[in-house]
């Protein structure tokens, strides 16, 4: 069940080229590529700098106002067989299992939702038109900016009209905060304001993610900081993986257990991801702008494991990429068990590394697969060709990381 969006207050979104592999996954790339979307090919950001730096993409991504993307989605699951009904949150259904897609209003989700304090955001946005060139180098980027008070983006959605949006941690003037900006001050300069309006951006993660008869999609469960411009691709794989995991609930109660918990690991691993790079962020920013909005996102915690785990795959990566030769050999006490993975449609129960969590994939790697080969060679190229001979081919760069993670987990010794 859906209610109609409010156009007025629609954001402008990007969806990066690195979204297209999730959108062919779940059949309605072609349809996007045929909308009239307007194309990007990459960023310019001011970071912690007047001077810019641009991003190219490898490819083209789209950058789409959120509720005639929002409208597509909902033809695409229509010719696909959904049956889908316009109602208020109000009304009354009842269901073997209840996908919670209502973003912040949290249905379902808001009791089991927890803030994030550091991350209290409060997006003003105004959406401008101008009828000359805008002063950019390249019209069809992402503009983002660091100023003292928080940080502004611009997301073109036509040739004429651009949002333009500053985050900071309480409600202000939204003409006031533009004008503590450098390079969106200069972007709107002699362009029309239309409208503006104000949204909250606050994060927040939920203590549990999903339960017997329900799971919580997207904004429903969580909410990721916008700098990272990954919302879009987060709501889109997380609505990806939860009718992956109802769908095995459905089709093999034997497995509803494991599907439920692969689905709430898999959303506490993705907030955690993307806290800690929104810490990143924001220590790369505090240097410039020594404001409480940026001290407070450096401070926040991450697992000191996160981090010594991190530097320690850094670290084996570097071992293993300097090598002539290297000697891999299994530890003596791995321990593989069964643990729930994905195969098409359903979440299956196959051959894992046991630990905390437990691995299987990584980087599109089958690490259970890739640790077997590496015993029988001694020359990476060789560990890299056998294993691609042996499961699906991969990027280099994928294995290097599979091999390194594993050996950083200690689940490999490697002897140069």
């Amino acid at each position: 069940m859906t209610r109609e969006p409010d156009r007025a207050r629609g954001l402008a979104e990007s969806l990066p080229p690195s979204t297209h592999k999730l959108l062919a996954e779940i059949g309605v790339l072609d349809a996007i590529e045929r909308a009239a979307f307007y194309r990007s090919t990459g960023n310019t950001v001011f970071w912690a700098s007047r001077e810019p730096r641009a991003e190219t993409f490898d490819g083209v991504g789209f950058q789409v106002l959120r509720p005639d993307f929002d409208a597509l989605m909902l033809d695409e699951a229509r010719r696909a067989g959904v049956d889908v009904q316009v109602s208020s949150f109000t009304d009354r259904v009842s269901a073997s299992i209840v996908l919670d897609c209502s973003g912040r209003a949290g249905v379902i989700g808001r009791r089991y939702r927890i803030a994030q304090p550091e991350h209290r955001t409060v997006a003003l946005v105004g959406v401008w038109r101008r009828d000359d060139a805008w002063p950019i180098a390249d019209p069809t980027h992402t503009v983002v900016e660091t100023f003292d008070e928080g940080w502004a983006w611009s997301v073109p959605i036509a040739v004429d009209v651009r949002h333009v949006g500053v985050m900071i941690d309480r409600g202000a003037p939204y003409g006031d905060v533009l004008a503590a900006t450098h390079a969106m001050r200069a972007l709107v300069s002699g362009a029309t304001l239309e409208r503006t309006f104000a949204c909250d951006a606050s994060l927040y993660r939920s203590d549990r993610y999903a339960g017997s008869g329900f799971f919580l999609v997207g904004d429903a469960g969580s909410f990721i900081d916008p700098l990272s411009s990954f919302g879009v691709k987060k709501a889109l794989a997380s609505a990806w993986m939860a009718a992956v995991a109802a769908h095995t609930c459905l089709v093999d109660a034997s497995r509803a257990d494991a599907a439920i918990a692969f689905f709430d690991r898999w959303e506490r691993g993705v907030y955690d991801e993307h806290l800690r790079r929104s810490r990143d962020f924001a220590r790369a920013a505090v240097s410039a702008h020594p404001h409480p909005f940026w001290t407070r996102r450096a401070d926040v915690h991450v697992d000191a494991a996160d981090t010594a785990d991190e530097r320690s795959v850094r670290d084996a990566f570097e071992r293993i990429k300097d090598a002539d030769e290297i000697a891999f050999a299994m530890a003596s006490d791995v321990r593989v068990e069964a643990q729930p993975v994905v195969r098409g449609r359903e979440i299956v129960l196959e051959p894992a590394f046991v630990g905390r969590p437990a691995l299987r994939f990584a980087a599109d790697v089958d690490l259970v697969a890739l640790a077997r080969v590496a015993c029988r060679h001694r020359r990476v190229p060789d560990v890299y060709d056998a294993y691609c001979r042996a499961s699906a081919p991969a990027p280099l760069p994928n294995v290097m990381s599979g091999l390194s993670l594993l050996v950083a987990r200690g689940i490999l010794h490697a002897r140069t």
